[in-house]
């Protein structure tokens, strides 16, 4: 890992060449998120192409998060690559490649693709906006999900409930002060008591903060808040300060960790931190450092000190590059506290576009496994994701006509708890808007193969947009082998998957996603429904 870190820094430090993107930045949001796959909908997926990588924003950078799987008129299905949580209604950022470099002001505002709610895009995405104006933006979604669980096996049936709710209002009532959160609430039938024994075993408080802007340069901020400078620390309760002076910004914050086991508030969990970014922006070029130093404590007693560095620029033409480094100055290790100056986690990620048909992505991860308090997950999908979440991967995209996409998505990981390395191959087909009825078809292969159980994937699915996309539906089908070779045990499994989308009015939406698993022996339905407001 430490060689493949000399390699990608050596590589950003010695090439810096001119040029411009020729590139569009369009805004879209998560619509739903089943246990597979991430939806976004955009206004027109005119110009994206499966395999493209999609992002959210972090400061002043564009972070990937979402790799395309397959797309139909205005919805993509995606895939996650990041640690970055993306829930409902989270704005995701895509790059378009335009045959010449579009002009940039104030008179060209990007839309949001769900409601007619106009979303400015900060300068930083695009080197020209102006900056956002002073005036009151108030957004937000509720919504009700029922996930449920049924076999023929002795398994009792389940049936979970989820509510979410997320409000943002950015200079309220045009005053310097600004809010934001996101929440959800699950519980499963029959099992209230659990909520009572511990509210916050239910309730996931992931975002409430308050933000008071003192001018255009300095702000404070209160409460339980991701600070995307140095986004892998999570989230800390407390207060945050940040000033900038031209290109640069510092920043202090103190607080404390969510807990660990339920992610409530825990005073005991006490950590502060200390920041320099330096940023620059020009059209069609930006770039962002930032180093942080970190001390975390347990019981107020320090735990782990360590530097944490964060890296991102598109300074060469249709090249994006994004690393983050931990180093390790001070932590405990079974009681015996130690000073040291280890490599603790690295991401490393490059993209870049060839003549507008063919992109190539590159990734390093050797980050901490990801703890997910809310997840909906198969048995099949958790081994994928944990087979290929940490090593190198690599991947090739050719856009080989206008409605026609082929990717191939390689993975390698050797990690010292691992018997043998991890390999994986992923290969996707798209054909989109086949006879230009707005339909369309993608062909997937998945091979994995890993210390303890070796994963075939054949797929096929298909999407379909109604009424201008605001009904779309679909339907997919997966045949999985697992083979576990120490006990030489071979399961098959066919899974189908079918699910609507449906845009009820123009901030009402309701989706239905079912899907089936089926053994020789035994057969297992999900069935997830989801009514979201908007405002």
């Amino acid at each position: 890992m430490k060689r493949a870190a000399l390699i990608f820094w050596s590589l950003f430090l010695i090439v810096e060449l001119n040029g411009q993107s020729a590139t569009e930045t369009l805004v879209g949001k998560v619509s739903f998120v089943s246990s597979q796959n991430i939806y976004v909908r955009f206004k027109s997926c005119e110009g994206i192409s499966a395999g493209d990588t999609l992002f959210i924003t972090a400061g002043d950078s564009l972070v990937p998060a979402l790799i395309v799987n397959s797309l139909s008129s205005v919805s993509c299905l995606c895939s996650s690559v990041s640690d970055h949580p993306v829930p409902v209604d989270h704005l995701i950022i895509a790059r378009v490649r335009t045959d010449k470099p579009k002009p940039v002001g104030p008179s060209s505002p990007v839309k949001s693709d769900t409601s007619s709610r106009q979303e400015t895009i900060p300068d930083s995405l695009n080197g020209g906006l102006k900056s956002i104006k002073k005036k009151q933006k108030v957004w937000g979604s509720v919504s009700m999900n029922s996930y449920t669980d049924f076999s023929d096996t002795d398994v009792p049936d389940i049936q979970r409930f989820r509510y979410t709710f997320s409000f943002n209002a950015r200079r309220i009532g045009g005053s310097r002060f600004s809010f934001e959160s996101y929440a959800s609430f699950r519980h499963k039938a029959g099992e209230w008591q659990e909520v009572k024994n511990d509210l916050f075993s239910a309730l996931k408080i992931y975002n409430l903060a308050f933000r008071y802007d003192l001018n255009e340069t300095t702000s404070f901020s209160l409460g339980r808040w991701i600070n995307p400078r140095i986004a892998s620390m999570g989230a800390t309760d407390g207060i945050q300060f940040e000033k900038s002076f031209n290109s640069f910004t510092v920043g202090v914050l103190a607080g404390s960790r969510p807990d660990y086991q339920n992610y409530s508030l825990n005073l005991n969990l006490f950590q502060y931190s200390a920041y320099l970014a330096y940023s620059t922006k020009s059209p069609g070029k930006r770039t962002e450092s930032s180093v942080a130093f970190v001390e975390q404590t347990n019981d107020f007693k320090t735990d782990r000190r360590f530097i944490y560095f964060q890296h991102s620029n598109n300074l060469i033409k249709n090249l994006s590059f994004f690393s983050t480094v931990e180093m390790d100055l001070y932590k405990v290790v079974n009681d015996v506290a130690e000073s040291t100056l280890d490599l603790s986690g690295l991401y490393l990620s490059l993209s870049y576009r060839i003549a507008g048909k063919i992109s190539v992505h590159g990734s390093c991860d050797a980050r901490k496994n990801v703890t997910y308090y809310e997840t909906y997950k198969t048995y099949t999908d958790r081994i994928l994701e944990e087979g290929m979440r940490q090593g190198y991967r690599l991947s090739f995209n050719w856009r080989m006509v206008r409605n026609m996409s082929f990717g191939v998505h390689a993975g390698y990981r050797f990690l010292k708890s691992d018997p043998f390395p991890s390999r994986s191959l992923n290969s996707c087909y798209t054909w989109s808007n086949i006879g230009g009825l707005n339909l369309s078809a993608t062909v997937t292969g998945t091979w994995l193969e890993t210390s303890y159980v070796n994963v075939s994937i054949a797929g096929i699915s298909f999407i379909k947009d109604f009424a201008g996309g605001k009904f779309q539906s679909g339907i997919g089908y997966r045949l999985v082998d697992n083979r576990i070779p120490e006990n030489e045990i071979d399961l098959v499994q066919h899974i189908g998957e079918a699910n609507i989308y449906w845009h009820v009015f123009e901030k009402i939406s309701f989706s239905a996603n079912f899907e089936g698993t089926y053994e020789l022996e035994n057969a297992f339905h999900r069935f997830y429904v989801q009514l979201r407001k908007n405002f």
